[in-house]
């Protein structure tokens, strides 16, 4: 039966025990059976008091209880030895109710044990050896306050007969001073106890902060996982839909094209230009998402290489350049004279980063233009992109690189989703880029993104760039296109008949080659990745190039980093990302196929060979 100290908790058989209330009584059992004060006061204060009183009388009965109290103090040793040893496996509804018990037993035994001298010795000792023995059990008592007041049962059993027997002996020990003695005795239990109050009221607070703090680290480590698999969710998601989504705008892309091609009315040009815009827009808001969600999940793998800076102000200028004349904006570009601008780094961030930043500097551009420009500060180039536009609020400044804010003057919409900057920011933290931006409100920002310097300037060469002309009818040859999707393979027939290019369009892999069971011969063969037939792309590809050892091949898919694109791609392979640029399609069909005239390329061509 445990009593509980003034302003505790009512003991176990009067209120039902809590969980927790059970983890922090195992917790102060786990606390006392790491303390071995008793052992050592049981072998030291027992031996101080056997030699002190060897000098006035026999020592024997002293000596007997010198070695029971060494043989209790082995006990609990081993006691506590045991705890320990099932503490690590036993649940705490089975681990306190077992071993409380014992050591309140136990306590009995030492406070019997520490009080049997006062009546050992009470005839035969000292005045001197006496007071010698209250003011040792006195401090036994006191040090028993301290480590054994975490447990309440604990401590009054061992109070109760230690200090007990002591103050209730003081009559016949000290006959001649009890009259102060005894109250100086009740005084000192009255502390002692208040001490013990207060001890195990300190140690419960701590055992609830450890709790709590426990509980805290749980709740962390649970929304955590949450988030993490929230985020593995979205990418999931993102991955999984992006081929769906890519689709109609893909088909999208190439319808404009084709109408293009076919149309003769100057008043429809500057609406098919507006439809190229939009396309474009919504190409780089795919890119923009998928690329912060890989830059956040850390699926993004980095490829360094020596890249010419020329060649993607050339490749800004072909993307950004219509839009901007059609806006009435300048784009110009500024490159170093004497020497060659080339950096070390992944050249698709490379290109992510110098594309979102100049797309977010014509959006926020009302009138004057944008500037592009490289120059060398120590071991790295700083590619700056500088414009006219409202500039960066003071209060924005904070907030300008993260996802999904949009600046802008109040009352003004603003176009854009807000993921351009997060994903330089990001893409610059991943690949070892610094960056920032300066601003004068109303005047104008530059943003700027700082890439090392590659070894050797001449180690990347600039591709020219050049002016598409009128395509229509421009190529001649034969490209067998294996698209599932019906709006997609319309709009590649539709523009790659506009170009000249005879098109013959199969579903999936066994109408692929009854094409060419039936003589058609292709020079190129473009094959989607996802078909509905379940086939992978990638391996249909491979066995139509087997039997058409003579053509060319790409792989074209809505996804990024599937792992058949990947090998694929390892292979050699041309590897087409939806939403295609036809400018690009173009360009590379240009170099497989025959061309009925000159035709300028553009800066936007990607290398092809036979796998």
């Amino acid at each position: 039966m445990s009593f509980p100290f003034p302003g505790t908790r009512a003991p176990a058989q009067q209120a039902p025990v809590m969980v927790s209330e059970l983890a922090a009584r195992r917790r102060m059992l786990d606390m006392m059976a790491q303390q071995y004060v008793s052992e050592i006061a049981a072998v030291v204060i027992p031996g101080v008091l056997v030699l002190f009183h060897l000098r006035s009388a026999d020592p024997l009965p002293l000596g007997i209880w010198w070695l029971c109290f060494m043989a209790l103090a082995g006990m609990l040793m081993r006691m506590r030895l045991r705890f320990r040893a099932q503490s690590g496996h036993l649940p705490d509804e089975v681990l306190v109710p077992r071993w409380e018990p014992a050591f309140e037993r136990l306590a009995v035994a030492y406070g019997v044990a520490w009080s049997l001298p006062i009546f050992i010795t009470l005839h035969s000792a000292s005045y001197e050896f006496k007071l010698l023995l209250y003011l040792s059990l006195c401090a036994v008592t006191a040090s028993a306050a301290t480590y054994l007041a975490p447990l309440p049962g604990v401590f009054l059993r061992f109070f109760v007969c230690c200090f007990g027997p002591l103050t209730g002996a003081v009559f016949w020990v000290f006959p001649d001073h009890w009259h102060y003695l005894l109250p100086l005795c009740l005084l000192y239990g009255l502390v002692v106890f208040r001490h013990a109050a207060g001890t195990r009221h300190f140690v419960l607070q701590q055992v609830a902060l450890e709790q709590r703090a426990a509980a805290l680290a749980r709740q962390y480590q649970a929304a955590q996982e949450r988030a993490e698999w929230a985020l593995a969710e979205k990418s999931r998601f993102l991955s999984t839909a992006s081929h769906d989504l890519r689709q109609p705008v893909h088909a999208l892309g190439m319808l404009t094209e084709a109408a293009a091609l076919r149309n003769a009315d100057p008043q429809m040009q500057p609406l098919l230009q507006d439809m190229r815009g939009c396309v474009r827009s919504l190409t780089l808001m795919f890119d923009a998402l998928l690329d912060l969600s890989r830059l956040e999940d850390g699926s993004f793998a980095t490829f360094p290489a020596d890249v010419a800076v020329r060649t993607v102000f050339d490749e800004v200028a072909t993307v950004f350049g219509p839009d901007a004349a059609h806006r009435g904006l300048a784009l110009r570009f500024h490159l170093p004279r004497r020497r060659h601008a080339v950096v070390h780094g992944d050249p698709a961030l490379l290109r992510q980063m110098v594309f979102n930043l100049t797309q977010n500097a014509l959006r926020y551009t009302r009138a004057g233009g944008v500037l592009l420009g490289v120059r060398q500060r120590g071991g790295r180039w700083r590619i700056e992109v500088w414009d006219t536009g409202s500039g960066v609020a003071l209060v924005d400044r904070d907030r300008l690189y993260t996802p999904f804010f949009r600046g802008g003057q109040p009352g003004r919409a603003t176009a854009g989703y807000g993921l351009g900057l997060a994903v330089v920011a990001r893409t610059a933290e991943l690949s070892d880029v610094r960056y920032g931006f300066e601003s004068t409100p109303a005047r104008g920002s530059c943003f700027w993104i700082e890439v090392a310097a590659a070894a050797h300037d001449g180690a990347a060469r600039a591709r020219p760039a050049g002016v598409l002309r009128s395509r229509a009818g421009t190529l001649a040859g034969n490209c067998l296109l294996v698209e599932d999707d019906p709006q997609v393979a319309a709009a590649w027939s539709s523009l790659m008949e506009g170009w000249g290019v005879t098109t013959r369009v199969a579903e999936s892999g066994p109408q692929a080659f009854a094409y060419l069971d039936a003589g058609f011969v292709p020079a190129a063969i473009l094959s989607d990745q996802n078909l509905a037939s379940g086939e992978r792309g990638y391996a249909l590809l491979q066995a139509l190039l087997q039997r058409c050892p003579q053509a060319y091949g790409a792989m074209v898919s809505g996804e990024h980093a599937a792992a058949d694109l990947l090998e694929a791609e390892e292979a050699g392979y041309l590897v087409f990302r939806k939403p295609m640029d036809p400018e690009q399609l173009y360009a590379v069909l240009a170099r497989w196929l025959s061309t009925r005239k000159p035709i300028a390329q553009s800066g936007g061509t990607a290398d092809a060979r036979r796998p």
